[in-house]
This record gives structure tokens, C-alpha cells and sequence, in this order.
């Protein structure tokens, strides 16, 4: 399956291999922790009923809700527009940068147990993968504080601003990453309240981030789960989509995140790549096949 996998690289072509979907999305409901002073999630009218088909005589059921919540609440987006004037809003942010993108995931979950605001720091990166990198990436940190969701006490360490302890990145990080992963590098996120440590007061490692049309992500889910499907793997790095609501002029958005990791030990999947490896060859045999005759043999007849 290596080999398989490796050949499609080299020919530059997408193999349609059994996936592994992990939603690294919490659902939106109004006990949700939440950044002191933001707005929080809440339906402010809820309508069921059911109505008569006059033509069938058949009851129906029909349900709807309207909701209010600040851009910033759950599982969501900060557009480099929230810390940057010149940067770009939430529907700024090129398509190609969102979807069929990859991830890598950053375990800083020790580090953070033995200190509540700790300042994730450039040695904690895994600058190999990163380079391994072909296209577009999203670097995720894991500190482990997305076990305790939805506790806003035990997840963001209080309700109020100068209560709140969790980790983030310390400024030389952020300004590590823009100096030398910029062209890459489109978005951090973590599994905490903010990108900067709750001990932070002027988010300093946003605004480096922003100022490169860097996004960020926050409140991401099931890093864990990620981590420990990997564990016996080669790969670090994953399919990554983000999928922000498109708002105009938005500074963030909810969104749903979703990593993509193939699966080589579903045995359909081996079947089907291995008819697939052998269609490949079998072409590539014929066309060998053919160059060689037009080049040493141009008089044979080929109809």
C-alpha cells in the first residue's frame, strides 16, 4: 500500500482510498464556555407546529428557530480582519485555503498540565513535518483542555477576564512562524478559548498572525482522537477542510472543521487500490509500448 501511495505522489494523481472522517466541531448549544464579555449562543424564538396537506389529508411536521451569538462562540474562525485593518474579513479568505488543505498536529498536552498558562515555544514544534509539507497547512495545538469541555471553570479556568488560565502561544512562537512559514502557513488553531495564553491581555500573538493573513482557529475538538489514530502511523500529516459561515465583512464565524485521514487498514479499500495499481501499470506498459515502437520502428502499421 506504501508503494501504491507513493506512486500516486510521483504521478501527481488522488487515490480514492477508504477515508476516516473525524469532526473536530463542537456542537453549538448556549452552556458552551465562552470568552468573557462575548455574546453567547442563544435561540431567541423557537416555532413547531403541524400543519394538514389539503390534497393527501396528511398531517405534517415543520419546525423553525432563530438564534442570536457573537462571531466568536464555539467551535470557530477568527478572520485576520479581527486584529488587522488591512487584513482579511471572513469572506476575504481564499477558498483554496480552507478546503483540501492539510493539518499537522502539535501535542503539547504534558507541557500544559504541569503549567495552566503555558506558553506553547518554538522548540515544541515539529519543524520536520512542517516541511513536509506539499501545499496549504494548518498547524493545530493539542493541549489537552478540550477534555474538559463544556465546563467553562475546568476548560477556561473562570467566568470572568482575569480568571482565565490556559495555554497559547508565546510571542516568539507566532513570530517564529511568520518569518519563516508565512508562504505555507495559513492558519493556527488550538483547543482552547484563544490562540494567545488566558494569562495574555493584549493578544500579541493574533496580532503577528493577522498581520500575514494568518487565520486562526479556536475551540477545535477531538484533537485526541486525531493523535491516537496516528500513533501507530508514518503520517503526520493529514486532509484538512474548514468550513467557515460566509460572512460579509465578518471578523469570525462558527464553522465546522473536518481532518481526513485515509484508511490503509480497510481491506476493501487494499483491493481496490491494488486493481487500480495494476491498471496504472498495465497503461503505463502500453504507452511505454508505443513510444518505443513510434521511435524505432516509425514504418509499422499501428491500425
Amino acid at each position: 500500500m506504501q508503494l501504491l501511495h507513493l506512486l500516486f505522489v510521483f504521478l501527481n494523481i488522488e487515490a480514492v482510498f477508504s477515508l476516516i472522517n473525524f469532526d473536530l466541531t463542537h456542537s453549538i448549544k448556549s452552556t458552551n464556555p465562552i470568552f468573557p464579555g462575548l455574546t453567547p449562543f442563544n435561540f431567541t424564538q423557537t416555532y413547531t407546529s403541524w400543519g394538514l396537506d389539503g390534497d393527501t389529508n396528511e398531517s405534517y411536521f415543520k419546525a423553525l428557530n432563530t438564534f442570536i451569538t457573537g462571531e466568536h462562540f464555539g467551535t470557530h474562525i477568527d478572520a485576520p480582519y479581527h486584529g488587522s485593518n488591512a487584513s482579511w474579513s471572513v469572506e476575504q479568505i481564499p477558498f483554496e485555503r480552507l478546503v483540501s488543505i492539510q493539518a499537522l498536529i502539535v501535542d503539547v498536552s504534558k507541557k500544559s498540565l504541569r503549567k495552566r498558562n503555558y506558553e506553547i515555544q518554538i522548540e515544541d514544534l515539529n519543524e520536520d513535518a512542517m516541511q513536509q509539507a506539499n501545499g496549504f497547512y494548518v498547524l493545530l495545538f493539542y493541549t489537552g483542555k478540550s477534555k474538559f469541555w463544556p465546563d467553562q471553570i475546568t476548560y477556561a479556568g473562570g467566568e470572568l477576564r482575569e480568571e482565565l488560565e490556559f495555554p497559547g502561544l508565546s510571542v516568539q512562537l507566532a513570530s517564529y512562524l511568520v518569518n519563516k512559514y508565512s508562504d505555507k502557513l495559513v492558519g493556527v488553531g488550538i483547543d482552547t478559548l484563544s490562540i494567545d495564553p488566558g494569562s495574555s491581555k493584549d493578544f500579541r500573538a493574533h496580532r503577528i498572525l493577522f498581520k500575514e493573513n494568518i487565520y486562526v482557529l479556536e475551540n477545535v475538538a477531538e484533537l485526541q482522537r486525531v493523535l491516537t489514530y496516528l500513533s501507530n502511523r508514518r503520517e503526520t500529516l493529514f486532509s484538512f477542510d474548514v468550513l467557515p459561515m460566509k460572512i460579509e465583512g465578518g471578523t469570525g464565524a462558527p464553522c465546522r472543521i473536518v481532518a481526513r485521514l485515509e484508511n490503509f487498514d480497510d481491506a476493501g479499500g487494499e483491493w481496490f487500490c491494488f486493481l487500480i495499481f495494476c491498471l496504472l501499470l498495465m497503461l503505463i506498459g502500453i504507452a511505454a509500448k508505443v513510444i518505443y515502437d513510434f521511435k524505432f520502428h516509425p514504418d509499422k502499421n499501428f491500425s
